[in-house]
């Protein structure tokens, strides 16, 4: 092989390296961060869930971690009608997924 062609072949191989690198140490620092919510999400599996306004969306929390939203939906909170509203700012229970996922529902439309 010509040297300039192998200097250019190590030059690329080394640029590719350094951005192999770099991406592995952004979904590390990420995955880090994530870990947070899959710890909330793990303690739901037998509690009760709570809807509440979380940053002006309608959040979904576990009763047993009031301060950790498993999820935050899409949903307004300023949207909704102002029963809703109240019933978010005190959190509304709901005992089983199904019941989480058609309140939900009627929030959204």
């Amino acid at each position: 092989m010509k040297p300039k062609l192998k200097i250019a072949l190590i030059g690329a191989l080394c640029l590719c390296a350094v951005f192999c690198a770099t991406f592995a140490l952004i979904n590390i620092s990420k995955a880090e961060t994530d870990g947070k919510a899959v710890e909330c999400m793990a303690e739901s599996k037998e509690n009760n869930y709570v809807l509440r306004d979380y940053e002006g969306y309608v959040a979904i929390f576990v009763e047993n971690n009031p301060t950790c939203p498993m999820t935050v939906t899409d949903i307004q909170v300023s949207t909704l009608r102002e029963f809703d509203k109240m019933l978010l700012r005190t959190g509304m229970k709901l005992s089983s997924r199904e019941r989480l996922m058609m309140t939900l529902e009627d929030l959204g439309s």
